[in-house]
């Protein structure tokens, strides 16, 4: 009788063991001191996206740039490109091919003085014969939430390709582990509210290009937010206050079923 008033998981056994699994694979590869000590939970905020824009153009560059700074990538090689340059000259995309310089990934999201360059204190960029190239879908300035989240899984690819170390999983589930990948590096809230559009009744209002790609269910995105936060030491109510009124109690059951593995909690927090 009193199994009808347990809560169901929010996600299955299977994929709840996944997401611990590669949460330990981004600790172990991908900069466990940056995670702990200075990683934020990026929130969709002026405070986090400052800066005044008078065209597409500025406002694709100005999310790009905080969000390369959050990530912690101020001093690799990036070179931001729009798809409509992709489309009028296809030979300037350049394969994201490992490149030695970028082989071992240390990050840094410290603020500073960033040169014209875009260095980091006490991190020059790094130089390599060619820069790693992001492309953005102008229409999706229109949703600058989706855009940040969307640059920050393509920076999380660039980090799984240049780090040559696959995710559990393989290459099949490549996607899918650099989507938890930008989670992990801080970008939660952005993921899980851009992981789902519903489509509303004024056809005029929907715009499929300015939505995100999401390679990650929206449940998916809430329970890696939730393990995020719960290694974070970040309060529900912070956690939440951008997340979607409907995520709040996906949230709060993500939090339940996460606790309810104190182990492989542990584990984690001895990836320190």
């Amino acid at each position: 009788m009193l199994s009808l008033f347990k809560s169901k998981p929010l996600v299955d056994q299977e994929t709840a063991d996944w997401i611990f699994e590669t949460f330990a694979w981004a600790l172990q590869h991908f900069d466990a001191d940056e995670f702990f000590n200075r990683t934020q939970l990026v929130l969709p905020s002026n405070e986090f996206f400052p800066g005044r824009v008078s065209s597409v153009e500025e406002k694709a560059a100005n999310i790009f740039q905080h969000t390369q700074r959050y990530v912690g990538l101020n001093h690799w090689p990036l070179q931001l490109l729009s798809s409509q340059q992709l489309q009028q000259d296809p030979q300037c995309q350049i394969p994201p091919a490992p490149q030695p310089e970028l082989e071992q990934i240390l990050r840094d999201s410290l603020p500073s003085a960033a040169t014209a360059q875009g260095v980091e204190a006490g991190k020059e960029l790094i130089q390599t014969e060619q820069p790693l190239q992001v492309f953005y879908n102008p229409q999706q300035t229109l949703k600058p939430e989706d855009m940040a989240a969307s640059y920050a899984h393509v920076l999380a690819q660039h980090l799984v390709v240049q780090g040559r170390i696959l995710p559990p999983g393989g290459q099949n589930l490549f996607a899918e582990a650099s989507e938890l990948l930008a989670g992990f590096m801080g970008f939660g809230v952005l993921l899980a509210n851009s992981s789902y559009t519903i489509r509303g009744g004024c056809g005029s209002c929907y715009n499929a290009m300015a939505n995100r790609q999401p390679a990650l269910t929206e449940y998916d995105n809430v329970f890696v937010l939730a393990l995020f936060c719960q290694l974070k030491g970040i309060d529900r109510k912070t956690a939440t206050r951008y997340l979607k009124k409907h995520l709040h109690r996906p949230y709060k059951l993500a939090v339940k079923q996460i606790e309810a593995e104190p182990d492989k909690l542990a584990a984690l927090q001895q990836l320190r």
